[in-house]
């Protein structure tokens, strides 16, 4: 079962960070040769239903993680006295922070109504947390054995 939990994870830990670096970094491109109104249509067509799905994907990574957490002594995963739980700890710091800046964010523009408070780089931030959490994931595994 840990297989197949750790592939769960993996794909959708690929999902989630590609659909993250698509927004932050391939669709800024289109701006440059599109015109700003078509790509802002085509940006909140595919927004829609991307933010369900961006959130399922989210939702499947915390409880993959959660499983796969369960394999592991969590005394020992959380008293910071070895590589492995270094990493981890600063893997769920990370984790934590997207999830508080995605949070005030969405409080900020559908509570408050006002504009976006990281000027439309949230995912930009959001991919520089993921690519941090990555080799976090990384270290974890090479101090795992």
């Amino acid at each position: 079962m840990y297989f197949v939990l750790l592939c769960i994870h993996l794909l959708s830990a690929v999902c989630f960070v590609g659909y993250v670096f698509f927004d932050a970094c391939i669709y800024p491109l289109a701006y440059k040769s599109v015109d700003r109104q078509e790509c802002d249509e085509v940006k909140r067509a595919y927004s829609k239903g991307g933010a369900m799905i961006f959130g399922l994907l989210f939702g499947v990574l915390l409880f993959s993680g959660v499983a796969l957490l369960s394999y592991y002594d969590i005394a020992s995963v959380f008293s910071l006295g070895s590589a492995f739980s270094l990493f981890f700890v600063i893997k769920m710091a990370l984790l934590l922070l997207m999830f508080a800046l995605t949070a005030y964010s969405v409080f900020v523009v559908y509570a408050l109504k006002r504009a976006d408070p990281f000027k439309k780089k949230s995912h930009l931030i959001a991919l520089v947390l993921c690519v941090g959490i990555i080799i976090c994931a990384k270290a974890m595994q090479s101090f795992s054995f």
